[in-house]
Parts: structure tokens; sequence; C-alpha cells
């Protein structure tokens, strides 16, 4: 089954936990984004678990360095997955994924300004790596008119051939999914076409609904 995941980057802790709150009848992940684990600390992870138990919670680290150190740090913060880079050094992302096996949770390696995420994403692999991002970024989106198109749902679907627990974000809406009709992902992380609506319960309903027709169990 394909999972939503709500990325919560509000600054504010009191307002991301009653956003999640709100949203998480209809969402299968909670996410503590970088800018609210910057902002509030990692103790957000904590209360997002205490809230939420029956949830899957993931601590967006998008770590660099020291990777087992921040890892333990979320993992002992209650978070079932953490993220780390592409971009970064091998080494830390091998750090990450056997602080994970320890913890038996999981790490996800995301994909933001790798030149060749499929070449990345079979590297990976082969450390052991089983969870990847393919994270369409918003800064390009903004100032660059990145958009999903035929060559990204191409790449998406390349991916999961390899085998791997493919996760989707950027710009991700109702319209967009499907875009993805008949590929085989493991989870669609949405925050602004969640938390930017008037009624943010109301639209991560209608987006779950149109994933259960998209793909259903």
């Amino acid at each position: 089954m394909v999972k939503l995941q709500l990325a919560v980057d509000s600054l504010d802790g009191d307002e991301a936990l009653k956003l999640a709150a709100s949203v998480a009848p209809y969402a299968d992940i909670l996410e503590a984004g970088t800018p609210l684990i910057k902002s509030v600390g990692i103790n957000i992870v904590r209360k997002l678990k205490s809230a939420h138990p029956e949830k899957i919670v993931l601590a967006d680290l998008k770590s660099s360095d020291v990777g087992a150190y921040e890892a333990n740090m979320a993992f002992t913060a209650g978070a079932d997955i953490v993220t780390t880079q592409g971009i970064t050094t091998l080494a830390t992302i091998c750090e990450v994924q056997r602080e994970a096996d320890k913890w038996k949770r999981r790490a996800e390696v995301d994909m933001t300004g790798v030149k060749d995420p499929i070449a990345r994403a079979e590297e990976v692999r082969a450390a052991g790596v089983s969870l990847v991002l393919f994270h369409r970024s918003i800064d390009e989106e903004l100032t660059q008119g990145a958009l999903w198109d035929e060559k990204a749902v191409n790449t998406v679907r390349e991916m999961c051939s390899l085998g791997l627990d493919v996760a989707i974000a950027g710009g991700i809406n109702y319209d967009i999914l499907t875009l993805l009709r008949g590929v085989p992902i493991y989870g669609i992380v949405i925050g602004r076409g969640i938390t930017a609506q008037p009624d943010p319960a109301q639209a991560a309903e209608k987006i779950t609904r149109r994933i259960r027709q998209i793909w259903p169990a």
C-alpha cells in the first residue's frame, strides 16, 4: 500500500503538533521536517511519536556527516526513519544505515541534488540501503521552473525497478498523482499540498482517497 507522508515544516513546535494531529487520521508517516527540527530541536520527534505511537515517524535530518551520531540521536527520540543525503559520502550513508540496522529501523537516502539518482540508488542499495527518496528541489521549482514531467516519472520508475522502496517528494499535489499511475512507489511526501490548504485535514483526506484509487491495496 502506498503511504502518505505528511511533511511538517512549520518553525513552531505547537503549530506542528496541532497540524499533525489534524492530518494524522489520513497520513501513514509523520515527518518532522528539517526546518522544524532546526527550529525547535530533536525533542519534536519525541513529541510526535508520543502523540501518535501507531504512526511511522520520520526525522528528516538530512545528515551529511557524523551519520551514526545523528541517527542515534533521532532513534533515541523515537524516530522510525532517519534521512541522510545522497550527495554526501558513501561512508556517512553507510554509518546511518548501520545505526538503523542496530535499532531495527530504517534509513532513507534523499536524492536532492544528485546528478544521476539511478546510479546513486544502485550504489547505496549495494551498501545495504533499502529506502530512497526521489526529491525534486523546491528551490529549483521556484527559481528554475522544475516540474514533475515524464522524465522525472521515468526516473522514479527505474529506481523502483532496482528493488528499492522509493518515496517521492517535492511540489506534489492532488493533480500530479495521476502522472505516477502504475509506478510501484513506497510513499508520497506532501507538505504544502496539505499544510498550505485552507483545511489541511480535508486536503489530506482527498489526497488519501485519490492514492487509494490509483494504487488500490
